[in-house]
């Protein structure tokens, strides 16, 4: 009786290894974000949701802060070693990361990118919004708010971003169609040094007092933009442009009394779940668009009260 109680408790054993392994009978996809900031806790929370409903086990990882490369490489390195199926990625850099991702490729493991795409023509899937084309929008819009030949500046994120220098570059594009001359009396880049943002952009507004338009390529630049127009008492006075995710209720707060014209909307928690939808349909032989386009919302004091824009304060 002993022998077979024996394999009666292994074949029991085997069974319940065999269920916890069940929760997880898809793809392993390792997920890289740039930091822990809130805009990247959004998209892991769509990526996780689609691995759940799909039948894919995500381990999302990221670097403490956005300017990080070298530690999303280490990362990236890591998830190569645990033998991952993919690797879904928003690439610190767009260059530095090339070879890292490349090596990675070459092992077998299908290669996502979402929300910044790498320098020059790239073989992976890129899952994420038009950057260039918001741009053109924002520019198309702070072009409306600001009169003819008044100053405009941007207030830029980093050089090695690749999003946020595809938004400059389309607002600079769409501005200079549509005002004849056009120059920017200044710009800075504001870095992503934790708690640099605020000096720095205070900087720009005590070199440049003449700014009548202001363009914020990232929702950092945003955030404290609005919070030096606040307390300068310029709401009105200088038109604000910035670029963020979703809407929190400080944001609608700054639109409705005029401290920001223009909140132009990344949806990071759909850019999250359509780049581990598109990793699963690769582990699985399946065809998949070279690029897949996420849309943005572009929020001002005209639609701030509509459905689809109030809908995205409960996101």
């Amino acid at each position: 009786m002993r022998p077979r109680s024996l394999s009666c408790a292994l074949i029991a054993i085997a069974g319940i290894l065999a269920c916890g392994d069940a929760a997880f009978a898809g793809p392993k996809i390792g997920m890289l974000t740039k930091s822990k900031s809130d805009f990247w806790v959004v998209a892991e929370r769509g990526a996780q949701k689609a691995g759940a409903e799909l039948g894919a086990e995500v381990i999302a990882k990221s670097p403490l802060n956005e300017g990080d490369v070298a530690i999303q490489i280490q990362l990236l390195n890591g998830f190569v070693a645990q033998g991952v199926d993919a690797i879904v990625i928003a690439p610190s850099s767009k260059d530095t990361l090339i070879a890292p991702l490349a090596a990675a490729a070459a092992k077998g493991i299908k290669i996502v990118l979402f929300d910044t795409k790498l320098e020059g023509e790239q073989p992976y899937v890129f899952v994420g919004t038009d950057q260039r084309r918001s741009g053109q929008v924002a520019g198309e819009l702070l072009a409306s708010l600001v009169g003819p030949g008044e100053p405009i500046g941007f207030l830029k994120n980093n050089q090695t971003s690749g999003a946020t220098l595809q938004r400059e570059l389309g607002a600079f594009e769409r501005l200079r169609e549509l005002r004849e001359g056009f120059a920017l009396c200044g710009s800075i880049f504001i870095g992503v040094e934790k708690g640099a943002e605020r000096e720095r952009i205070a900087a720009f507004f005590d070199q440049h007092p003449e700014v009548k338009g202001l363009l914020a390529s990232s929702t950092m630049a945003t955030l404290e933009a609005i919070e030096i127009v606040r307390e300068r008492k310029l709401a009105g006075v200088v038109k604000c442009v910035g670029f963020g995710f979703n809407l929190t209720p400080d944001v609608a707060a700054a639109i409705e009394q005029d401290e920001l014209q223009g909140w132009v909307a990344q949806l990071p928690g759909k850019m999250g779940y359509d780049a581990v939808k598109a990793a699963v349909a690769l582990c699985k032989g399946e065809a998949v668009p070279q690029t897949v386009t996420t849309d943005f919302i572009v929020v001002t004091k005209q639609n701030l009260k509509e459905p689809q824009v109030q809908a995205l304060l409960a996101q």
